[in-house]
């Protein structure tokens, strides 16, 4: 004898049966979601490992340019420049050029040393100095190539000398203005040069002084 189903459970099979695929869909998505967090979650995807750099190879950026040259502590640099009592000057000296279309003012964020600090708490550099002219975070024009000296002031009893350590070079992307002018934004680093510190003393001037 067949069975025989009310109205009602022929409703609800049929219910059943048109949201299937649906029902697989998230089921799928649930698996999926599930697999991932056992794996860390969907936070921990692998980022590329960031390009090493040697001291004078050029890394290329959309706003800059940037060849480190070497680092190194001083006592003073260019009589203009002294740090507080008590402190020196962590330097690292690199060559940047503007390879975009805009003018920049600071290139503080372009360059920084893991593990160091400004005056101010953060990691940028304290000084920005550009060689032969003794001006700070002046203007650089498009296409124009600087030599300058990055300042962090650090305590003089701060022993670096003969340590190894990483400058992260970064780069920015351009941000295009609507109501106010175009800015370089997002700092990403972009390779890492490690160096081993020198100690210039008061002999800041002398390229072979280390």
């Amino acid at each position: 004898m067949p069975a025989v189903r009310d109205r009602s459970t022929s409703r609800l099979v049929s219910l059943v049966e048109r949201a299937s695929p649906a029902l697989y869909v998230v089921s799928a998505i649930v698996v999926v979601l599930g697999t991932v967090a056992g794996f860390g979650g969907l936070n921990t995807v692998a980022k590329p490992p960031v390009a090493q750099a040697a001291s004078g190879e050029v890394i290329e950026g959309k706003q800059l340019d940037v060849t480190i040259t070497d680092a190194f502590l001083a006592d003073e640099f260019d009589p203009y420049f002294e740090p507080d009592e008590g402190n020196r000057f962590f330097a690292v000296r690199a060559l940047i050029t503007n390879v975009s279309t805009t003018p920049m003012d600071k290139s503080k964020d372009n360059v920084l040393v893991d593990g160091l600090t400004g005056s101010n708490g953060d990691p940028q550099a304290d000084e920005v100095i550009r060689i032969g002219e003794s001006s700070s975070n002046a203007m650089l024009q498009p296409g124009v190539s600087q030599e300058v000296v990055l300042l962090w002031q650090i305590p003089a009893t701060d022993e670096r000398a003969g340590s190894t350590i990483t400058v992260h070079v970064l780069d920015k992307t351009l941000r295009k203005g609507f109501l106010f002018d175009d800015t370089w934004d997002n700092p990403v680093v972009t390779a890492d040069v490690s160096l081993v510190v020198g100690d210039r003393g008061f002999d800041f001037a002398k390229d072979d002084a280390r």
